[in-house]
């Protein structure tokens, strides 16, 4: 079985698309931080947070994030295995075994 091929035109559509959604995830990204970051400052300022509060709270996210990117991880694992059982291994993979 062959690899797909996509012509240049098609390429260069995909690369644009995810460029424009990377942008837009970016742009989604710096307002969270920038509403979260004055969120953060008022409750500091109106005493309603402690800085005890802040970085337990930043531990707390800390960890979710290692345990989303583990999680993500192992779900990139079960889909290279899932493609492999479809189609085989790569024969690039071949030639390294």
């Amino acid at each position: 079985m062959s690899d797909p091929e996509f012509t240049p035109e098609q390429e260069q559509f995909i690369t644009e698309v995810v460029n424009r959604v990377l942008r837009r995830q970016a742009r989604v990204l710096e307002r969270v931080g920038t509403d979260l970051h004055a969120l953060v400052m008022t409750l500091a300022d109106k005493r309603l947070i402690t800085m005890e509060d802040l970085n337990a709270s930043r531990r707390q996210l800390d960890a979710a994030f290692e345990v989303t990117r583990a999680r993500q991880l192992y779900s990139l694992i079960a889909d290279i295995d899932r493609l492999d059982e479809d189609f085989g291994p790569d024969t690039d993979d071949r030639r390294l075994a």
